[in-house]
């Protein structure tokens, strides 16, 4: 999954008087009792260039990919201390362009894995403005039927679901120092999955991200801007067939990911982020990112009364 990088505040946000921001299209802490958020946001993602190991390769079967994803999370505060939370999308485009005489192109597209998820608030110290939260939740495959075109079963990697269930573990700390504006966030993502119905696992992935936010207090500057920048570490586990390790899978990149946020009407927030790779280390050959872009738009909303 890529990931991205929002503050959801309030509008006093160079107080720090929330202490909800979202973190990679989550909720980095649990919501207050009967709230909700919705989030919603578009990725692109383009790659153009193998990789064996650490190093550029001459290998060039396919010319370019790229995706086109959009999703939404839903988060709903049941109690002061556990939040409800699902997470869907769908694949608008995701494509390769093989690399023949005449280019041919291959593209799947379709709705991606629902997430349903219980977090549970860990930590709360108001006086330190330090706070720990912890979700467990479940994959779902919108199908287990992989697509095909022109009778042709398209490829793993262009398929919008895993096809198999599975189970997404997370874990999220935020640091606040509110006479600076500053946050740092550590949020983990671990994603472990089954078998589909043909006999494929995806390898286990593990997404470790370190965040730092300041809210820009400039006399210049107008509105309420908020600056994040995002060092991101995605761990890829080796995928399997039937009992055999698939070749070329399994990878580790580090992503730097700069982002700016923008506090619209004391309602709305929206941000664009972008993806860069700056290690990529791969297992086998296989066509490595060149980069990411992201805009994700989050609103809450007081179910118990008035509206946030």
């Amino acid at each position: 999954m890529l990931l991205t990088l929002f503050f959801a505040g309030r509008a006093q946000a160079q107080c720090l008087s929330s202490v909800n921001p979202v973190g990679g299209t989550n909720n980095l802490l649990v919501l207050e009792k009967q709230s909700l958020r919705a989030i919603a946001f578009f990725r692109y993602n383009y790659g153009d260039r193998y990789y064996e190991g650490s190093k550029p390769s001459d290998f060039n079967l396919i010319s370019s990919a790229r995706y086109s994803y959009a999703g939404a999370l839903l988060g709903y505060g049941l109690t002061d201390n556990i939040t409800l939370e699902s997470e869907f999308g769908y694949f608008f485009d995701k494509s390769q362009v093989y690399n023949i005489d005449p280019t041919y192109t291959l593209s799947g597209r379709g709705l991606s894995n629902a997430v349903l998820s219980l977090k549970y608030g860990l930590l709360k110290d108001y006086s330190r403005r330090f706070f720990i939260s912890s979700s467990i939740g479940a994959k779902v495959p919108f199908t287990t039927r992989p697509q095909s075109r022109d009778g042709v079963e398209l490829p793993v990697e262009l398929q919008p679901t895993t096809g198999a269930p599975g189970l997404v573990w997370q874990g999220f700390m935020v640091k606040e120092q509110p006479v600076s504006g500053s946050r740092y966030f550590f949020t983990a993502r671990v994603e472990v999955n089954a078998r589909n119905r043909q006999d494929y696992r995806q390898g286990t992935s593990a997404f470790l991200s370190l965040f730092y936010s300041k809210h820009l207090m400039f006399s210049w500057l107008k509105g309420d801007w908020t600056a994040i920048l995002q060092l991101r570490n995605e761990l890829r586990g080796r995928d399997m067939i039937a009992d055999a390790w698939k070749e070329s899978t399994g990878s580790c990149i580090f992503y730097l990911s700069p982002q700016v946020n923008y506090f619209l009407s004391g309602k709305w927030n929206i941000s664009l982020t972008g993806d860069i790779p700056v290690w990529q280390h791969f297992t086998g050959t296989q066509l490595a990112t060149r980069y990411g872009i992201s805009l994700n738009i989050t609103r809450d909303f007081n179910l118990a009364g008035q509206e946030q």
